[in-house]
């Protein structure tokens, strides 16, 4: 009796087919169905599996896209981090150039060689991005200026840099070292 009951188990049935979950995926049901043959299956049975494949091929279809932008937005921001990176180098380069730049203009007032050497210098400097910050006879800015202090004029309004102690520098628009500068009051 039991090889009898085991022959029945094999026999194939007519269950409904449903897909089978993998993970997150969703099986593709036609895998399931290809021992049977299209006889067994009616026309409600394929037009169901003729759908699920649809939607899991929209849905894969979907995945694709946001991967695909996924992709070329970590593209862009690399390429982005990347300049800021380099801005960065430029940035460090420059600043320890300063110091010699200060040096060369107290050197320049001494000695009209120095100019030239100090005119290329700034030069080269500005081709990375460097350039001074005008601040003699303008209004104290506390974004680009320092003020070491306030001395009594009746040449200059109120608020007004008089002189410039230490020279500043922007690279590419932004502020690497701020002007030293003496701010006037009103005696």
């Amino acid at each position: 009796m039991k090889a009898k009951h085991s022959e029945k188990e094999k026999k194939p049935s007519k269950e409904k087919i449903t897909p089978t979950k993998k993970g997150s995926e969703t099986e593709k049901p036609v895998e399931e169905a290809e021992g049977l043959g299209l006889d067994e299956l009616d026309l409600e049975e394929l037009i169901k599996l003729l759908g699920e494949a649809r939607r899991v091929a929209d849905e894969r279809t979907d995945q694709l896209l946001r991967c695909r932008a996924e992709l070329d937005n970590t593209i862009k921001r690399a390429s982005r981090e990347k300049e800021v990176l380099a801005g960065r180098a430029s940035e460090r380069l420059i600043s320890k150039l300063l110091p010699v730049l200060d040096s060369l203009d107290q050197a320049a007032k001494q000695v009209e060689g120095m100019d030239r050497v100090r005119r290329q210098l700034l030069d080269v400097l500005k081709t990375e991005g460097l350039s001074p910050i005008v601040s003699k006879g303008e209004k104290f800015d506390p974004y680009r200026h320092e003020a070491l202090m306030m001395v009594e004029s009746d040449e200059y309004d109120e608020g007004t840099v008089t002189e410039v102690v230490q020279r500043g520098y922007a690279l590419n628009g932004r502020v690497i070292r701020f002007s030293k500068v003496l701010v006037s009051k009103k005696p």
